[in-house]
């Protein structure tokens, strides 16, 4: 059974501690609320990490690819059943509509290049196939991820007071690891993106109020982190 989000808030608090346990139950609840065709599915899970959400979604009878930028993360751990790929996000070494799906879970926050990112998920995706990809909004209580609550300071000013404060962040510095990313201008990437369609956008930890998405200014607050739903355009068949 999925964690409720009372179980999340309770792991994600020790998750310094027990990291695993936080980051599977978060990969459990994910994939298991995906009303995606997964069973016999080639998958590609962009940005894996330690490959907690390809076990799910191999465990839900997906064909999974596990792909990351960081050797360190993809030597940590191995994913059960799902052969690892050392690549940039951006640049993969598969060809055209190799996946019938893209899973991108909280990997935008982490690239400098959000427009090169959605270019190559919409080129290995097949024509008809799905992406989900989830982002943790720099305005959100945790978007500045180590650094937080600082970086309500903005970026720059933050990491500053951070490091007055707290001292040198460990990881995810920002501006190398970490970009401030908004909901709004992803948004707008993707409805003027060429080959992904957007079919749906909601905060990933409570669904039911997709409506927090459509409010400019509250959303970047309120999300947390959000969710959407691509499907990639057919190409049209036929002359005139």
């Amino acid at each position: 059974m999925a964690a409720s989000n009372f179980e999340l808030l309770r792991r994600y608090l020790r998750h310094w501690a027990e990291p695993d346990q936080f980051y599977r139950a978060l990969s459990d609840r994910a994939v298991s609320s995906l009303d995606l065709p997964l069973t016999g599915r080639r998958i590609l899970d962009l940005g894996c990490g330690r490959g907690w959400d390809s076990d799910a979604l191999t465990s839900a009878g997906a064909e999974v690819v596990a792909l990351e930028l960081s050797e360190e993360l993809l030597r940590a751990r191995r994913p059960e059943g799902a052969p690892q790929v050392l690549a940039d996000g951006r640049r993969t070494p598969f060809a055209d509509g190799t996946f019938d799906g893209v899973y991108c879970s909280n990997v935008l926050e982490h690239t400098p290049d959000i427009p090169g990112l959605l270019d190559e998920i919409g080129r290995v995706t097949t024509e008809g196939g799905w992406a989900w990809i989830s982002w943790t909004n720099w305005y959100s209580p945790v978007g500045g991820h180590e650094i937080m609550p600082f970086h309500y300071l903005g970026p720059e000013r933050g990491t500053r007071w951070y490091r007055r404060v707290v001292g040198e962040p460990k990881q995810n510095l920002v501006g190398d690891g970490l970009w401030p990313v908004h909901i709004g201008d992803v948004l707008e990437l993707v409805r003027a993106h060429p080959t992904l369609e957007l079919m749906d956008a909601r905060p990933r930890y409570y669904p039911s109020q997709r409506w927090i998405i459509s409010v400019p200014g509250v959303r970047e607050v309120l999300a947390w982190n959000c969710a959407m739903t691509l499907v990639r355009r057919r190409s049209p068949r036929g002359g005139s």
